[in-house]
C-alpha cells in the first residue's frame, strides 16, 4: 500500500510538471472515452435501466412464448383472465399488475386545455393506458395531487368513471393547474373525472414504453372502449403483466411457480382462438423488454466496435506522446536501475502514471458525455417518435452508476493500453549509453520509430475506413433528397382498417364477418366520395414492412446456390395501381371478380419479369409460391406486368414483386389507400365524415390521415440521414485526432533530431532536401496506414453490397456504389492531403535550424 501511495504522489507531480502535455492527453481522452461513454449511456438507457419505480430490481415482467414462433408485442400479451388467475393463485408476488399498451381514443378537454390548440367542440386524439386496481400501489408511484385508484373504483364494472393524468399531459394542456382535480375529460363520449397527477418520473410500464397522457381502471374498458369487452376473453391479449416478487423470494422459485399456474391455465381454457403457448418466463422488467434479440445486440456491438476506434485512436495518440516523453525521461530511468531498482517497479510506476492520466481523461470524458447524451438524445428524440411512436420523454440519458462504473473500466483499460507500451520499451535501457547521454543509441532509435510508425499507421487506417465509410453514407443522403419513389405519394393518404377500424382484429375480434362487412361498407362509402378519386386496397402499404415468400418459376432456371428465388410479394385490389399510379406495361389489371374470389392470378414487376423469363413475354406464364413458407406451393397464372417502383424501401428499386389479387373475406387485414382530389383539407374532412357517419364507434371524430409523402417516405428518409451524421462525426473526430498525432510525432521527432538536421545542413544539404527528408519520413507510415484503411474500406464496401441479395433489403447508399471511386479516390486524396499538411508543419519549421546551432544542441 505505501509503494501504491509513494507511486501515486509521484505521478501526480510528474503530470503537474508537464502542464501542457497533460491537458493535451486529457483533452484526447475525454473526446475517446466521451464518445463511447455517451453510446454506452444510450444502450443503459434502452437495455439495462429499470423502470423508475420503488425498489424496481424485485419486478419482473412476464413473457411468453408461442408455439407458433410469433414474436414482437405478442411475446407481452396476456389477457384480462389470465391475469386474475396468476393474481389470485400465485404465492410468490406481493402484487401482480396488468397493464395495457396504451391506446389511441378521442377526448374533449376542459375550455382552458383547449386554448390555442383545438376549436370548441373539436376533439383531439390521445392516448392512454388501461391498468389494473393496484397498479400504482404495487409500483410504489404516489400522486404528485389528487390520488391514484381505490379498489372500489378499480374492480367494479360500471364504477363512476376516473382517470389520473401524466405529468408531462398535465403540465402541457393543463399548464400545470392544481385546480385540475374533479374537472371533467370527455373521452369517446364518456365523461371521466380526474382524480390525481403523476410524478414526473414515472413514465408507465409498456414495452417499449409510450409514456400514455392518462391511465383508467381496466374495470372501466367498456367505457373507454365501447364495444369491446376484455375482461371476459380469454383470448383478448390486451395486456401486459408484472409483477413484485415478495421480499426474500427467490427468482427461480417465482419463475418454477409461474410455469405452473401457466400450464394450468392452458389445460382449462384450450380451445378454438388461443395459440398454444409454449412457456411463461420472467424477465426484470426495463425500459424495453426485448433487448436480447440478437438482431439488437448486434447492431450495438457494431456501434460500440465504431466509436470503439475513436478510443483506439485517441490510446495510440497518448502512446506515441508518451514514447515522445520516454526519451527525456531515460536518464531518470538508469539512475533507478543503477540503484538497484527492478524492471517490475519502474512498470508499476509508469503505468501508475499511465492510469492516473487516464483516470483524469475518464473524468473529463464523463463530462463530455453528459453533454453528448443530452445532444444525442435532442437528435434522436424525433427519429424515435416517429419510428417507434415513442415519448423521447421515456429515454432517461442520465447516468448511473453502470455508467461510472463503465467509465471507469474504459479508463483503467485505455491507461494499460496506452502506457504498457511505452514502460516495457524504456524500462531496459542501455544503461552505460543512458547515463552518458539521454537516449541517442541506435537501436532504441530504430525500434521507438517502428513502433511509432505503426501506431501513426494504425490511426491512418481507421481514419479512412471512417471517411471512406463516411462518404459513402454522405453520397446516399444527398441521392435520397431527390429519389423518386416511382409513384404519387402527395395526395395519396393511408387508412389502415385493422389498426383504426377494428383494433381488436382476429385474433383479438369477437365477429370477424361483421368486422369485415364493416370494412367493405367502408370502402364503398369512400368510393362514392367526389373528393377521392380512385382507392387501392394492399395488405402492405408502401414501406410497411416486406413479405418474401419462396417462388419457383418452372421453366427459367434460378442461380446457382439460391433454389427456390425469395422475392417480394404482396396482396393489392386492383384500385392499387391507379391509385399509386403504377401503370401496366403489359397484359392487364386484376378484374374485380378476381379480387373478390382471390383469383390464383399474378401481377408481376419489370425486374422480376427480367429474372425469370429473360427475353421473354412473362404474360400467360405460371409461377408458384410457398405463401407460408410450409413447403405447400399454390400456382399461379401471370396476366400483367408493372412498371418497377420503390414500395418495399424507398433506398432501392424493388428487386422483384409479384402482385396477388386481394382476398375479400379479410378486408378487414388490408390498408385503404386513397388519392383526393380538388382542396387536400376538404377532401380529408369529407373521408372523416363519411366513416364517422358510417359507425363512429370504430371511426372516431378527428382520427389522423397522413399522406405517403409526409409520413412513411420521411420515415425512409431519416434513417439514412442518422447513419450518415453519426458516420460523419465519427470520421471527423477520428481524422482530427489521426492528424495531431501525425503533427505531434512529427514535432518531437524533429525536435530530437535536430543536430542530425544540422550536421546534414552544415554539409551538403539544402532547406528543399531537408523538407523533402523530412516529410517523407513523416508521410511513410501515413501511406502504409491509408492503404490498411483503404483494404479495410473494401471488405466493408462488399458486406453491405452482399446484404443487397436479400429482397426486402435496405439500401442505405440509395444506388451509390458501395466501391464509387468519388468517394475512395476523394477520401484519400482529402486524408493524404492534410496528412501532408500535418508533416510539412514541422518539416518547414526544421529547415530553419541554424546548422552551428545544431551543432551545439544536447
Amino acid at each position: 500500500m505505501s509503494t501504491l501511495l509513494q507511486d501515486l504522489r509521484y505521478g501526480l507531480r510528474m503530470l503537474a510538471r508537464n502542464p501542457g502535455f497533460t491537458a493535451v492527453a486529457v483533452l484526447t481522452l475525454a473526446l475517446g472515452i466521451g464518445v463511447n461513454t455517451t453510446l454506452f449511456t444510450a444502450f443503459d438507457a434502452v437495455a439495462l435501466k429499470p423502470l423508475p419505480v420503488r425498489e424496481p430490481n424485485s419486478v419482473v415482467r412476464f413473457v411468453r412464448t408461442l408455439a407458433s414462433g410469433s414474436a414482437g408485442d405478442v411475446q407481452y400479451a396476456f389477457s384480462y383472465p389470465e391475469y386474475v388467475h396468476y393474481r389470485d393463485h400465485n404465492h410468490v408476488f406481493s402484487g401482480l399488475i396488468a397493464a395495457s399498451w396504451p391506446v389511441k381514443v378521442f377526448a374533449m378537454l376542459p375550455g382552458e386545455a383547449r386554448a390555442g390548440s383545438r376549436a370548441l367542440g373539436e376533439p383531439e386524439g390521445i392516448q392512454g393506458q388501461l391498468v389494473s386496481a393496484n397498479y400504482f400501489a404495487v409500483l410504489g408511484i404516489s400522486a404528485v395531487t389528487g390520488r391514484t385508484f381505490l379498489p372500489e373504483e378499480s374492480e367494479a364494472p360500471g364504477a363512476h368513471p376516473v382517470i389520473v393524468l401524466s405529468y408531462s399531459f398535465w403540465q402541457r394542456r393543463f399548464n400545470s393547474d392544481p385546480q385540475v382535480l374533479g374537472k371533467v375529460v370527455k373521452v369517446n363520449d364518456t365523461a371521466f373525472t380526474v382524480i390525481g397527477v403523476a410524478p414526473l418520473e414515472f413514465i408507465g410500464t409498456a414495452n417499449p414504453p409510450r409514456v400514455p397522457d392518462f391511465w383508467v381502471p381496466l374495470a372501466m374498458q367498456s367505457q373507454l372502449l365501447p364495444g369491446e369487452d376484455w375482461l371476459n376473453r380469454p383470448s383478448g391479449y390486451r395486456i401486459q403483466l408484472l409483477g413484485r416478487l415478495s421480499p426474500g423470494t427467490a427468482f427461480s422459485r417465482a419463475q418454477a411457480e409461474v410455469t405452473v399456474l401457466a400450464l394450468q391455465f392452458q389445460a382449462a381454457q384450450a380451445g378454438p382462438g388461443l395459440d398454444k403457448t409454449v412457456a411463461i418466463t420472467l424477465q426484470h422488467a426495463t425500459y424495453f423488454g426485448d433487448t436480447d434479440d440478437i438482431r439488437f445486440r448486434a447492431f450495438i456491438a457494431l456501434l460500440m466496435a465504431l466509436v470503439g476506434m475513436v478510443l483506439l485512436v485517441a490510446c495510440a495518440n497518448l502512446a506515441n506522446m508518451l514514447l515522445a516523453r520516454s526519451v527525456g525521461r531515460q536518464r531518470e530511468i538508469a539512475v533507478r536501475l543503477a540503484m538497484g531498482a527492478g524492471r517490475t517497479r519502474l512498470v508499476q510506476q509508469w503505468l501508475t502514471e499511465s492510469i492516473l492520466l487516464a483516470l483524469f481523461g475518464g473524468a473529463a470524458g464523463l463530462l463530455v458525455s453528459l453533454w453528448g447524451s443530452a445532444l444525442l438524445k435532442l437528435a434522436i428524440g424525433p427519429v424515435v417518435q416517429r419510428l417507434l411512436d415513442i415519448d423521447p420523454s421515456a429515454i432517461q440519458m442520465s447516468p448511473d452508476f453502470r455508467v461510472f462504473g463503465y467509465t471507469l473500466l474504459l479508463s483503467i483499460a485505455s491507461g494499460v493500453a496506452f502506457g504498457l507500451s511505452p514502460a516495457l520499451q524504456f524500462s531496459k535501457p542501455d544503461l552505460a549509453t543512458a547515463l552518458k547521454d539521454e537516449g541517442t543509441a541506435l537501436s532504441q532509435r530504430v525500434n521507438r520509430s517502428r513502433l511509432r510508425g505503426f501506431l501513426i499507421g494504425g490511426q491512418v487506417a481507421v481514419a479512412t475506413l471512417l471517411l471512406i465509410s463516411a462518404g459513402l453514407l454522405v453520397r446516399g443522403l444527398l441521392r435520397s433528397l431527390a429519389v423518386d419513389p416511382g409513384f404519387e405519394t402527395r395526395r395519396v393518404f393511408s387508412l389502415g382498417l385493422s389498426t383504426f377500424g377494428f383494433r381488436n382484429g382476429p385474433p383479438f375480434s369477437n365477429d370477424a364477418a361483421k368486422a369485415n362487412a364493416l370494412a367493405r361498407r367502408a370502402i364503398e362509402r369512400l368510393t362514392d366520395l367526389p373528393a377521392v378519386q380512385s382507392l387501392g386496397l394492399a395488405y402492405r402499404p408502401p414501406w410497411s414492412g416486406t413479405w418474401t415468400p419462396p417462388v419457383r418459376v418452372e421453366e427459367a432456371e434460378a442461380p446457382p446456390g439460391s433454389l427456390p428465388w425469395q422475392v417480394l410479394a404482396n396482396y393489392v385490389s386492383s384500385g392499387y395501381f391507379p391509385t399509386l399510379g403504377i401503370p401496366i406495361l403489359r397484359g392487364r389489371n386484376f378484374s374485380r371478380y378476381e379480387g373478390d374470389a382471390g383469383a390464383p392470378v399474378a401481377i408481376v414487376s419489370e425486374s422480376a419479369a427480367r429474372q425469370f423469363w429473360p427475353g421473354e413475354g412473362p404474360v400467360g406464364k405460371k409461377i408458384k409460391l410457398d405463401l407460408n413458407f410450409r413447403g405447400k406451393w399454390a400456382e399461379f397464372e401471370v396476366i400483367g406486368v408493372a412498371k418497377d417502383a420503390r414500395t418495399a424501401n424507398l433506398s432501392r428499386v424493388d428487386p422483384g414483386y409479384i402482385y396477388l389479387a386481394t382476398d375479400a373475406t379479410k378486408l378487414y387485414e388490408y390498408a385503404l389507400l386513397f388519392r383526393t382530389q380538388g382542396d387536400t383539407r376538404s377532401a380529408l374532412a369529407s373521408v372523416r365524415t363519411a366513416l364517422e357517419d358510417l359507425d363512429k364507434t370504430q371511426f372516431p371524430p378527428g382520427m389522423p390521415l397522413s399522406s405517403l409523402e409526409e409520413g412513411p417516405m420521411r420515415l425512409q428518409k431519416i434513417i439514412p440521414r442518422a447513419f450518415a451524421y453519426f458516420a460523419i462525426s465519427l470520421g471527423v473526430l477520428t481524422l482530427l485526432l489521426a492528424l495531431v498525432g501525425v503533427y505531434g510525432v512529427m514535432g518531437y521527432a524533429i525536435s530530437q533530431r535536430t543536430r542530425e538536421i544540422g550536421v546534414r545542413m552544415a554539409l551538403v544539404a539544402t532547406a528543399p532536401d531537408i523538407l523533402q527528408w523530412v516529410a517523407g519520413q513523416g508521410m511513410r507510415p501515413v501511406l502504409i496506414g491509408g492503404i490498411a484503411g483503404l483494404a479495410c474500406a473494401i471488405g466493408v464496401s462488399s458486406v453491405l453490397r452482399a446484404i443487397l441479395v436479400f429482397p426486402g433489403s435496405p439500401d442505405l447508399l440509395f444506388g451509390v456504389s458501395s466501391f464509387d471511386p468519388v468517394v475512395f479516390v476523394g477520401s484519400c486524396c482529402f486524408l493524404a492531403s492534410a496528412a501532408l499538411v500535418a508533416c510539412y508543419i514541422p518539416a518547414r519549421r526544421a529547415t530553419k535550424v541554424d546548422p552551428m546551432v545544431a551543432l551545439h544542441y544536447e
